[in-house]
């Protein structure tokens, strides 16, 4: 039998997200040696203990240092620059959470850091691989498409919403639809210079598409609308997804076994990231891709500074 030889990826910063989203997975995986990284003494030994994960650190240049097949950086927004770009300019891989940055300057520095150096930067933009999702992008020439992503009572800065929140609607809808964006508009409710609700529609090709979220909703959801001629699928919470064909429906649920992260796209994900660290040439075309999505979210934040 070949030996497995495993990735030796380092997770950074180990809040609420790598806790509930990537530690159990990342920590699991056959293919997967991991290691921790966090100024947070307590958190790092409980964090290990519960893994049993042997290799840890508190400071970035010493892991930097023993050079990690790969990183994953899991810290605060403010943090991501600085700490992504120690790691490449080690020439060391990144995964990051979304965003990249909460400026358009720093985001282009990472990018073009990463194509200077060959250095893969890869940004978890999960949704693209919730199973409902990766069926719709199955479905060619789709006429419309609406994708509303809400939460309770959280209004909140305008920068920091649509970077930290509204990306994953603009991803999603820009992996979705195809083609170059016009008759882009922006839509928005302020209250004391707090963004409450959004919306932001565009063209691409002969796709409509329109992505909004509201954060004075009576509910946290995330509801996708898809259509192709003759054809409307409506998903809700990633969880069922019904299609429409000549007025009959058919109601299609995730197992019920299937975990939130599983049916979120995040296990699809890591098997992608797992695959961008193989890749023998470097792959520009995710380069671009991550920067026109940085780059439609910071036209946005600029509209509604403008309203």
């Amino acid at each position: 039998m070949d030996e497995v030889i495993k990735k030796r990826i380092a997770l950074v910063g180990l809040g609420d997200i790598a806790q509930k989203a990537y530690l159990p997975i990342v920590a699991n995986h056959l293919l997967i040696e991991p290691v921790l990284c966090t100024r947070n003494q307590d958190m790092l030994n409980r964090l290990a203990a519960q893994y049993r994960i042997q290799e840890i650190y508190t400071d970035l240049d010493a892991l930097i240092q023993t050079k990690p097949d790969a990183v994953m950086v899991h810290s605060a927004t403010d943090s991501h620059y600085s700490i992504i770009k120690k790691f490449l300019s080690a020439k060391i891989p990144v995964f990051v959470d979304k965003p990249l940055s909460y400026t358009i300057e720093e985001c282009d520095e990472l990018l073009d850091l990463s194509m200077a150096n060959q250095t893969v930067l890869y940004v978890g933009f999960n949704r693209r691989f919730a199973p409902f999702i990766q069926r719709l992008s199955k479905e060619e020439h789709p006429t419309q498409i609406t994708w509303q992503k809400n939460r309770v009572n959280l209004p909140g800065d305008p920068r920091v919403f649509v970077f930290d929140d509204f990306i994953h609607v603009v991803d999603s809808l820009l992996f979705l639809a195809k083609g170059p964006v016009h008759q882009f508009q922006v839509r928005c409710l302020k209250k004391d210079n707090l963004l409450q609700a959004l919306q932001v529609q565009w063209q691409q090709k002969d796709t409509f598409v329109q992505g909004s979220m509201n954060r004075l909703s009576g509910a946290t959801q995330e509801l996708i609308d898809y259509y192709t001629e003759g054809h409307t699928w409506q998903v809700n919470d990633f969880t069922s997804c019904t299609h429409f064909y000549k007025d009959v429906h058919e109601v299609l649920q995730a197992g019920s076994w299937e975990s939130a992260l599983l049916k979120k796209g995040f296990h699809l994900m890591i098997e992608d990231w797992l695959k961008a660290l193989a890749e023998t040439t470097f792959n520009t075309e995710r380069v671009e891709s991550i920067r026109a999505t940085h780059h439609f979210c910071g036209r946005i934040v600029k509209k509604v500074e403008e309203e």
